[in-house]
């Protein structure tokens, strides 16, 4: 028995097995909240953890689907060029449609861009509002360039780059003297004739 007295006042007399239970109970309680504090930083090491690998998981594929898209871009630009080149020397015809009775310029851009299920509008001045603006130092194979080769600044004539070099811009058109060829864009008279340029491919840069 053990006798516990308070101010000389009351004594309490509890018995030793049951004090012996008290602190047992105590400790066993102590241990309890103790390790589910552990268990709980642990937990939140671990969710922490995971969440950055998650993050840098995802910017990793992200990365790796912006690269697969830009590539793709880049093979289909190459195709369109191609295409493109097929039509050389097809003589020229106003309102012309094909290879065998001649082509224009707008039909041609349209032709090229259609085989691969990318609809463009029939006239030049139409497509030229497709697409998003290009500044004359960013132009990339693909672009479309428009001119106004008549005595107002209207839109009349497009063609296509398909090569870019510090030195000069090349670009595929159906010509009205000379049908599909390839010109220069800094030559003086296209130079002088150069309204703007265009990108359908979002991804081409």
């Amino acid at each position: 028995m053990i006798c516990f007295v308070l101010n000389n006042k009351k004594k309490f007399i509890i018995n030793s097995k049951i004090l012996l239970l008290i602190i047992f109970y105590y400790h066993l309680i102590s241990i309890s909240l103790y390790g589910n504090v552990e268990c709980n930083k642990k937990s939140e090491k671990i969710f922490f953890r995971k969440k950055k690998q998650n993050m840098y998981r995802n910017n990793s594929k992200n990365y790796f689907q912006f690269l697969n898209q830009k590539l793709f871009f880049k093979e289909q630009i190459e195709c369109i060029i191609e295409k493109a080149k097929n039509y050389m020397y097809t003589p020229y015809r106003y309102g012309g449609n094909n290879t065998k009775t001649g082509i224009d310029c707008s039909a041609l851009i349209k032709n090229i861009f259609a085989s691969y299920h990318i609809f463009l509008p029939r006239i030049s001045y139409n497509q030229a509002q497709k697409g998003f603006f290009v500044p004359k130092n960013k132009i990339k194979k693909g672009d479309l360039l428009f001119f106004s080769t008549g005595i107002s600044k209207k839109i009349n004539h497009v063609g296509m780059v398909i090569h870019t070099s510090n030195k000069n811009i090349s670009f595929i058109h159906a010509s009205t003297s000379n049908g599909v060829i390839i010109s220069q864009l800094y030559k003086k008279y296209w130079n002088h004739k150069f309204i703007m340029a265009r990108r359908i491919f979002s991804s081409s840069e």
